[in-house]
C-alpha cells in the first residue's frame, strides 16, 4: 500500500552487552563452520526481562517524538512485538508497557502484534493503517523487544544466524517526522509454516523449549515442499513484495540508498536477499548486525534507530527495509529521510 502522510517521528533501541563469538566457539557452544560461514563477531547478551528492555528503547523514541511536536498520550495506539517470552507467563505485557510510557489511564488499547520476526514491518504496517482509518488517534508507539536466554539456545535455534536480546520503538504520526513511510506490502507462503511445525500434536500445556531444527527435518521429510522448493518460494515471495513496494513508492532499485534486511549471517544474508533481488546495495546495516545477532522482531526498527542515532542518511535517501517471519510473512517497505 502507498502512503503519502505517515511518519516515524522518533526512534529508540536498547541491547544487552556484547559478547564474543569466538569464545561460544572456543567452549563448544557453536561450531567453528558455522562461525565462518555466519561471520558473526559477537551477539548481544542481556539480564533485562524483554518488557523493561522496551520501556527503555520506547521513552527514548517518545522523548525524540515529542521534541518534534507530536502527541503522545492516552490516545496512542501502543503496539507490542515479541516472539519469545517476555519473563511473565499468561501476562499482558503490553498493557504494562503502555502503562509505563502512557500513563495509568488510556483511551485506547494496548495490542501485541505476533509476526515473529517480521514484528517490526507488521506494526509499523498497523501502525500506519490506524493512524490513516482513526483520525482522534494523534499517534502509535511501536515497542519491540526479545530476549534469548536459556534454555533457548542462541546458536542452533535457527541456522545461518545468531540471536541476540534488545529492544527497538518508533513513534509513528502524520505531518511530522524524520522518515516519511512511502510503501509496505506484505505476502504470506502459507505452505511453508510447517517449517517450524514439524510433525508435531497440539498440547494443552508449553512442551518446554522447542527444537526448531528438528521441526524443520521433519517438514523436508514429509516430502510437501523440498528445500530447493523452500528456496525458490522464499525467493519469489522476496522478490514480489520488494518489487510492489518499490513501484507503489515510485521508484526503482537503482534509486535505493539503504538496504535494511534481518540481521542475520553473511551467508543467509546473501542467498536470502542479496542474489534473490540481484542488487549491489550502496549503504547496509548488515555489518552492524554481525555484532548484535538477530532480535526477534526488533531488527528493522533497530536498524532504522542505528542509521538516525547517527546521522546516517542524508536528506531524501531512499531506504529499502525488508523482513521475513515464520508463518512465512514476506514484507517490504520503502521509507525517504524527507525530514533528517
Amino acid at each position: 500500500m502507498r502512503f503519502d502522510n505517515i511518519w516515524i517521528a522518533g526512534t529508540g533501541g536498547t541491547l544487552g552487552a556484547f559478547e564474543p563469538v569466538a569464545a561460544a566457539v572456543a567452549d563448544g557452544r557453536y561450531s567453528a563452520d558455522a562461525a565462518e560461514s555466519s561471520a558473526m563477531v559477537s551477539y548481544a547478551r542481556s539480564d533485562q526481562a524483554p518488557p523493561e528492555m522496551a520501556v527503555t528503547a520506547g521513552r527514548q523514541a517518545v522523548k525524540e517524538a515529542e521534541e518534534r511536536g507530536v502527541r503522545v498520550d492516552g490516545n496512542t495506539a501502543l503496539l507490542h512485538s515479541h516472539g519469545h517470552f517476555q519473563g511473565i507467563d499468561l501476562w499482558p505485557a503490553a498493557c504494562w508497557i503502555a502503562g509505563e510510557l502512557l500513563g495509568p489511564q488510556l483511551d485506547s488499547m494496548p495490542t501485541t502484534v505476533n509476526a515473529w520476526s517480521n514484528g517490526s514491518l507488521a506494526a509499523l504496517d498497523v501502525a500506519a493503517s490506524t493512524l490513516m482509518a482513526r483520525p482522534d488517534v494523534p499517534s502509535a508507539l511501536i515497542t519491540l523487544a526479545d530476549r534469548f536466554a536459556p534454555p533457548t539456545d542462541r546458536f542452533h535455534t535457527s541456522p545461518g544466524m545468531v540471536f541476540g536480546d534488545g529492544s527497538a520503538a518508533g513513534v509513528v504520526s502524520r505531518d511530522i517526522g524524520r522518515l516519511r513511510l512511502r510503501s509496505l506490502v506484505s505476502r504470506t507462503d502459507t505452505v511453508l509454516e510447517g517449517l517450524s511445525r514439524g510433525t508435531e500434536p497440539f498440547r494443552t500445556a508449553p512442551e518446554g523449549q522447542p527444537d526448531m531444527r528438528r521441526r524443520t527435518r521433519e517438514f523436508l521429510a514429509s516430502g510437501e515442499v523440498s528445500l530447493k522448493d523452500v528456496h525458490t518460494r522464499t525467493a519469489d515471495c522476496t522478490r514480489r513484495v520488494v518489487g510492489r513496494a518499490l513501484d507503489e513508492a515510485g521508484i526503482t532499485a537503482d534509486d535505493v540508498d539503504w538496504f535494511l534486511t534481518p540481521f542475520v549471517g553473511r551467508t543467509l544474508y546473501r542467498e536470502s536477499f542479496v542474489r534473490p533481488l540481484g542488487i549491489t546495495p550502496r549503504n547496509t546495516v548488515h555489518e552492524l548486525g554481525l555484532t548484535i545477532g538477530h532480535l526477534g522482531p526488533c531488527d528493522q526498527m533497530y536498524g532504522l534507530d542505528h542509521l538516525l542515532r547517527n546521522n546516517l542518511p542524508a536528506t531524501g535517501d531512499r531506504i529499502l527495509v525488508i523482513g521475513t517471519g515464520m508463518g512465512f510473512t514476506f514484507s517490504a517497505a520503502v521509507l525517504t529521510a524527507d525530514g533528517v
